[in-house]
């Protein structure tokens, strides 16, 4: 054997070695993330949009849901489609914690195995607050779009070798969110471009995939639009500090803290870097180099923060720009990620672990919130054979509760009745007329209960206008706490309290 041969079979020994050293390094950081996942996951309670997602999924029939819930929810289907399917396959106690779990895992699966980063980027993205808690333990449809962005970042590369994958892997981006919705359709225009002008493949191998988007694409805007804006009801103007508010989740996007000194210290520090770039002498020569690409960054960014400003920009939001800002620097700049000196996006992953784990101290300190209070104090009075009617939005958690007996509803609602347009047209006209119903208790939250008129129940002292805290757990704040308040009416008999 020669020595060339030997040291060539020592490298090759070598590069396995550590491929393979990385694949179970991989495989112990995706195995604590699912362990700490599994753990936390009995400890968190529903949120009313977790559940609101639920009830449509489990009572709106499949028409209603491909054609009139996006309207009033101003958002695609799938999250809703796919907790249908869930349902039909494994019951109505279906714990949708579980399904943003294992979506939650998957993409942290595919980042770890299929992603060329430092080994340190992988120790620590996964357990931020986005991936880790706000879109793993928090069940919404943004944990769609993590997915998304994950696979979007690994295909895209393989555009154009892939072409079917890829279109589908836009098609998924579209429909996790209304917010990414027109992320994907300039992400295929320019798709289509590339292929135009670069002749990598015939024109034709793109047809079929961008008639499939196409027409998903209009098929999309047919549902969303109009939007129901007496559901969709939060306006700009209802914004506080417009539009301040909307700018100052960029900066907490990527610490996940709302504080003031961390958001001027990091558009310093951005400003600076900013600055650094600029006063380089080869500036211009890297923009030349880079045009296309920062020509297309630039367009899909002014496009989203648009998107963002013009549809409902909330908290819950902020991880988007996170994981849209992770996708679009690895899909763009590749090789600028392979450098492990960015000591600025460092500190704010260790920022984001921190909100992590401060929420999820909270959600295991406090596991509860009224659902379970008002069930138990309806069993511990032996009520629950009793008609209830629930009032607001933070009451509806307990419809998960309560068996269908023992919650009143009108016979031609459905029991995702807050959502329906006229019932919230209603509600938000007269709420009196919702509430004068043939029931015995009613559990209202404290947004509602000003406005109702209460003269017709009598509440013996433990009931009396009980106040419990309705509580969910976000960044490591309680929110919800206005509470929750229970009323019996005075046709309901003294003896009864007494059994």
């Amino acid at each position: 054997m020669t020595a060339l041969s030997f040291i060539s079979d020592y490298d090759m020994f070598k590069n396995f070695s550590l491929s393979f050293s990385n694949e179970i390094v991989c495989a112990l950081i995706w195995s604590v993330f699912v362990a700490l996942s599994l753990f936390i996951a009995p400890y968190h309670e529903l949120w009313a949009d977790e559940v609101q997602a639920f009830l449509i999924a489990r009572d709106a029939p499949f028409t209603d849901i491909v054609s009139i819930i996006p309207h009033q929810e101003g958002q695609p289907a799938l999250w809703h489609l796919l907790l249908k399917g869930l349902i039909v396959l494994f019951g109505e106690q279906l714990n949708i914690t579980y399904v943003s779990i294992f979506i939650m895992s998957l993409t942290v699966g595919i980042f770890l195995f299929l992603y060329n980063v430092p080994l340190l980027y992988k120790i620590l993205i996964p357990f931020g607050h986005y991936f880790l808690y706000q879109y793993n333990i928090i069940s919404r449809n943004y944990c769609l779009a993590y997915l998304a962005l994950a696979i979007l970042g690994y295909m895209y590369p393989l555009r154009h070798k892939y072409i079917w994958r890829y279109a589908f892997a836009l098609l998924l981006l579209a429909e996790s969110t209304a917010f990414l919705a027109p992320i994907a359709a300039i992400l295929g225009v320019l798709w289509l471009y590339d292929a135009y002008k670069n002749h990598t493949h015939k024109l034709t191998s793109y047809t079929a995939p961008m008639f499939m988007l196409g027409g998903f694409g209009l098929f999309m805007i047919w549902q969303i639009l109009p939007i129901n804006t007496e559901q969709y009801n939060i306006r700009i103007d209802d914004i506080k500090n417009y539009p301040y508010n909307v700018i100052a989740h960029f900066p907490e996007a990527f610490f996940a803290g709302e504080n003031i000194i961390l958001n001027l210290l990091f558009l310093f520090v951005f400003a600076w870097l900013t600055i650094k770039f600029i006063v380089m002498p080869d500036f211009w020569e890297k923009i030349k180099k880079h045009k296309k690409i920062i020509g297309d960054i630039i367009f899909i960014w002014t496009i989203f923060i648009a998107v963002y400003f013009a549809v409902r920009p909330m908290f819950y939001h902020q991880g988007l720009i996170w994981g849209l800002f992770l996708c679009s620097v690895y899909m763009f700049f590749p090789n600028y990620i392979q450098n492990k000196k960015h000591y600025f996006f460092i500190a704010c992953l260790f920022m984001q672990i921190y909100w992590s784990f401060v929420s999820i101290s909270y959600d295991v300190k406090h596991p509860y919130s009224a659902q379970l209070e008002v069930m138990q104090i309806l069993q511990k009075q032996n009520l629950l054979p009793r008609k209830i009617q629930t009032i607001g939005f933070h009451t509806l958690p307990l419809q998960t509760l309560l068996s269908r007996e023992n919650l009143y509803l009108s016979a031609d609602t459905p029991l995702y009745w807050q959502w329906t347009q006229g019932d919230l047209k209603l509600r938000y006209v007269d709420i009196q007329k919702i509430v004068d119903e043939h029931h015995d208790i009613l559990v209202v939250d404290a947004f509602e209960a000003p406005r109702i008129d209460l003269s017709y129940y009598e509440n013996p002292d433990v009931f009396y206008i009980y106040k419990i805290p309705a509580a969910a757990v976000y960044k490591g704040y309680l929110f919800y706490e206005q509470g929750l308040n229970l009323y019996i009416k005075k046709s309901l008999s003294q003896p009864f309290f007494d059994s």
